[in-house]
């Protein structure tokens, strides 16, 4: 354990320039891109993905936040993404969660795997300079969670991202309170159709929301909600990793093998 700590702190300081560099919107452009939901610790679910990525021969990688937490590998997660990002870190896009946040890791497992209080502080000293959200290919809007109104997104900055990491749609119109606490809001297909007329957007890409069959379409298909850990604390459910050619967004859906076996992940269905 004190190996792989030494491995995240190293992983940190070498990926900490490069967060601080990158802004709170990313731009991307990309023929062939794949974009990731939650992970929460589920390394196994991570490397299946990648392996997908690989011999999908997807150019870059967009991943929606909560890399830990929940999960039983926060730690391997965090290194292998670090990793990658410092390899090539203008094709690797890590966007930041609400589960990259102090508030939420302390509790939810991090703390607990870390077992080092200093460590635990400068990773979220790092997550703070995380990227809040991506435009892909100038209409394609990527996100952990959601929207606080009909904003502009050029508005966006690292320090007013808790809206984009925890709101939620939802089917009642206009901004609604959320069962999430008190901060945290939902919008309707109102406020969420009138944002992307505003910046010229054609789908919204997220993540944040365990759908059982691991994704939903909603919003006239007009928003994506993708969930990437497959028996997400103990629920059966099955996990999903999207891809974009060109404007096309593909949802593939993976879980357990015809045996039952997590560790054999294999693609169960395609929606286009």
């Amino acid at each position: 354990m004190a190996l792989c700590h030494n491995d995240l702190r190293t992983l940190l300081e070498g990926t900490s320039v490069i967060f601080k560099n990158e802004a709170p919107l990313i731009r991307i452009s990309s023929a062939n891109a794949m974009i990731i939901g939650d992970i929460h610790g589920n390394i196994k679910a991570l490397e299946f993905i990648l392996r997908m990525y690989q011999e999908m021969g997807c150019e870059d990688v967009i991943f929606l936040g909560d890399y830990v937490d929940r999960g039983q590998d926060s730690v391997a997660v965090l290194c292998r993404l670090l990793e990658l990002k410092l390899k090539n870190e203008r094709n690797i896009i890590l966007l930041k969660g609400n589960h990259e946040t102090q508030e939420m890791n302390s509790i939810y497992g991090l703390y607990d795997e870390i077992q080092d209080h200093d460590l635990f502080l400068f990773a979220n000293s790092i997550f703070q300079e995380m990227p809040v959200a991506a435009l892909l290919n100038n209409t394609i809007f990527c996100v952990h969670g959601g929207i606080p109104g009909v904003v502009d997104i050029k508005e966006m900055t690292k320090e007013n991202s808790f809206p984009y990491l925890w709101n939620d749609p939802s089917n009642l119109p206009g901004m609604t309170a959320s069962t999430r606490g008190i901060r945290p809001e939902c919008f309707g297909p109102d406020v969420f159709h009138d944002f992307m007329r505003l910046n010229g957007l054609s789908l919204m890409i997220r993540a944040h929301t365990a759908y059982f069959r691991g994704y939903a379409w909603l919003f006239d298909k007009r928003l994506l909600s993708i969930f990437s850990s497959p028996g997400y604390t103990g629920i059966k459910n099955t996990g999903t990793f999207a891809t974009v050619k060109g404007n096309e967004a593909s949802v593939f859906v993976f879980g357990q093998d015809e045996e039952g076996r997590d560790e054999n992940y294999r693609i169960i269905t395609l929606d286009k």
